[in-house]
């Protein structure tokens, strides 16, 4: 098949296309449809937005919760550190 034929097929079924919905727009049918599109579209914005807004609180929820075991893991390290400085060591003399 040549391009040249490539284009008019391609041609008449856009020109076939637009025939057909100039007359589904005269006849009222789009309008149901693009109120229909229009109400799904709101629906969709607002289920983004709800998962948006609970993605945010469990990240949130998720770094609290990262933040408080950061800080029990200093505070055992810094405990563990200071008991071992103040403990006297034995030394090992390796003798029985």
């Amino acid at each position: 098949m040549s391009n040249k034929k490539l284009i008019i097929g391609i041609a008449a079924g856009v020109a076939a296309l637009a025939v057909v919905g100039i007359i589904l727009k005269r006849k009222g049918y789009l309008d149901g449809v693009i109120s229909k599109a229009e109400e799904l579209g709101s629906d969709l914005a607002d289920k983004y937005n709800t998962v948006k807004e609970t993605a945010k609180k469990k990240f949130d929820e998720v770094v609290q919760k990262g933040g408080e075991i950061a800080d029990k893991v200093t505070n055992h390290a810094a405990d563990t550190a200071s008991k071992a400085s103040t403990s006297t060591p034995t030394p090992a003399t390796g003798r029985a």
